[in-house]
């Protein structure tokens, strides 16, 4: 019961009972306490004293377990607003310690401060709707969708080393190939993940030219891919771009075969002969890919030549090729060289 609404009847059941007193006995009474006359008044009042004081003492009661109650369920209420601190630090993977005045709670929530929260379901309609954002923007993140971390308000709160930052950014690489330029151009403020992937994402996305400064970054790897992708689209491939992709690159020979089997359709014939003669005569390795341009060109003449220059147990399948077509024999590169042989 409320306390105002107490006294309201307490005060009526005091009238009552001095009212009713009053019918029953109208007279008046006084008597002696510890050698104290009282005053003589009438015996309703003195029946009625007595409710008065219980009423006086049970409000008072009243007051100090209500206004304890009151402390008491402040500190629930600060305890529960500091537990959903809590689970929303977790939550964006920024888990801090807490002190609760409940001693239950503390125990209870002390793993918080130490743990990540993956969200699940977010269905349900008792979770509070901060809570509730939150987590609907870290399964964005977890699930591989690029959030603008610059509109929410836990950004600020966010350390560079946070989980959801890195996945984040890893997002932001793939849903655009720009920001992977961007991660190029300040490597040093990203971790080595990061620029791996940035350098996988633009060698997907971008062309030799924007991909030119660069060439050292890419690797031989990512430079083949690329060559792989020039066969089917138009990404600015020339002889002399070629060059700068590589001059850092170590190639053997099966790498000079590989860049010669996409070159050839992309080069003129001068250019493709003067490109891997040059080669050539900068390494061994690149001989055999020479040698196919030659075969290609149906320049044998310069094919005698190299071929002599070199030991009879080198070049094997040249060799053989060399012989079937000076014996008139209708062979092709396509039959007789492969990517196993032409090495030997």
């Amino acid at each position: 019961m409320r306390i105002g609404l107490y006294i309201v009847f307490a005060l009526l059941f005091i009238i009552a009972v001095a009212v009713g007193t009053y019918f029953i006995n109208p007279a008046t009474f006084a008597f002696d306490v510890f050698q104290i006359h009282m005053p003589k008044i009438p015996v309703a009042v003195w029946v009625a004293l007595p409710v008065a004081l219980l009423a006086v003492f049970s409000v008072l009661h009243m007051s100090f377990y209500g206004t304890k109650s009151f402390f008491a369920n402040r500190k629930w209420k600060s305890d529960a607003k500091k537990l959903e601190d809590s689970i929303y630090w977790s939550l964006i993977k920024e888990p801090t310690a807490v002190n609760y005045s409940n001693e239950e709670i503390k125990s209870a929530a002390a793993i918080l401060s130490e743990s990540y929260i993956e969200p699940l379901e977010l269905d349900s309609s008792d979770i509070s709707f901060k809570i509730k954002e939150t987590a609907k923007m870290v399964k964005k993140i977890e699930n591989g969708e690029y959030v603008d971390l610059k509109t929410q308000k836990f950004a600020k709160h966010l350390s560079q080393n946070n989980p959801l930052i890195i996945k984040n950014d890893f997002n932001h690489i793939e849903a655009d190939p720009k920001f992977a330029l961007k991660v190029l151009d300040f490597k040093d403020k990203y971790s080595i993940d990061m620029l791996q992937k940035a350098l996988d994402k633009v060698t997907e996305t971008q062309d030799f030219f924007t991909l030119k400064k660069y060439a050292t970054l890419l690797g031989k790897d990512r430079f083949f891919k690329l060559l792989e992708r020039a066969k089917e689209e138009d990404i600015g491939l020339s002889v002399d771009m070629l060059k700068n992709f590589i001059k850092d690159c170590k190639l053997d020979c099966r790498d000079y075969y590989k860049m010669a089997l996409v070159t050839l359709d992309k080069f003129t014939p001068d250019e493709n002969l003067e490109l891997y003669k040059t080669f050539s005569k900068e390494t061994e390795e690149a001989v055999p890919a020479y040698l196919f341009m030659l075969f290609r060109y149906e320049m044998l003449d310069k094919v005698n030549d190299i071929l002599e220059e070199h030991a009879e147990n080198e070049y094997k399948a040249f060799r053989a090729l060399y012989t079937l077509k000076k014996s008139k024999y209708n062979y092709t590169t396509d039959d007789i060289l492969t990517l196993d042989n032409v090495c030997k």
